[in-house]
């Protein structure tokens, strides 16, 4: 059996640390084979096409900075993987926007984010991997309520999935003539308390994945509770 954690949609330079704290103990504790950063890991902020607080310091070499910092934490995990998500994918669009002329401006967002020295592997938004029959890939719909969003996701690629994107944790199982099916919601861990919208229906968490045989998988999802602690199995992870 091989065990993966999947966290998604820290999005800094706002990410709750208290919350980070939680996953980075409970990696510790478990030693996991691989994490799997699943999206909107940095917010890519200044880059973006929305409003801004102009009195913001949240830069783009600060967003480089956490991200460093957040890998480092995770230095000791053998086999690392960042799927980039909607947030990571604006520094696609800007280069873009500027066309072919100003390409040798601008680095890649592996490069800029300086991956290799951590040892994580790349996948663009819309990329994902497998972890056995389990498809991970950040997501590109939200749905009004928990658990609708992975169930459009599984809607679209007919098979068992784990997204962020939403912000919440949720599931989704489904049974037909072929087997049984699940979609899973992975949570956050950035803050709740955003500047560009009040009292969301957000929840923080991350999942543990389980590989066995034949590709068959199992789920934790970890809701953090008071950003202070989780719960996986029947150990107490608390900061």
């Amino acid at each position: 059996m091989t065990r993966y954690v999947v966290l998604s949609d820290i999005q800094i330079p706002f990410q709750d640390d208290s919350a980070l704290e939680v996953a980075y103990k409970l990696i510790k504790d478990i030693k996991p084979d691989g994490v799997i950063l699943n999206g909107d890991i940095v917010d890519c902020y200044s880059i973006s096409d929305f409003d801004k607080d102009p009195y913001s310091q949240a830069d783009l070499e600060a967003e480089i900075a956490g991200a460093c910092t957040l890998m480092g934490k995770l230095s000791k995990v053998p086999n690392k993987v960042w799927i980039g998500g909607n947030h990571e994918d604006r520094w696609r669009r800007v280069i873009w926007k500027q066309g072919s002329p100003y390409r040798s401006m601008f680095r890649s967002f592996l490069e800029a984010f300086q991956m290799a020295d951590y040892g994580f592997r790349w996948r663009s938004y819309g990329d994902y991997i497998l972890l056995g029959k389990l498809m991970v890939t950040h997501g590109s719909m939200v749905s009004k309520h928990s658990g609708q969003t992975a169930r459009a996701h599984y809607d679209k690629y007919g098979r068992s999935v784990l997204v962020g994107h939403t912000h919440r944790l949720g599931a989704y199982y489904h049974r037909n003539m072929e087997g049984t099916y699940a979609a899973f919601e992975n949570g956050c861990l950035c803050s709740l308390d955003p500047e560009y919208t009040q009292h969301p229906n957000w929840q923080q968490g991350f999942s543990v994945v389980e590989v066995g045989d034949g590709g068959l998988f199992h789920v934790t999802q970890c809701p953090i509770l008071k950003r202070t602690m989780c719960f996986y199995g029947d150990k107490l992870v608390k900061i």
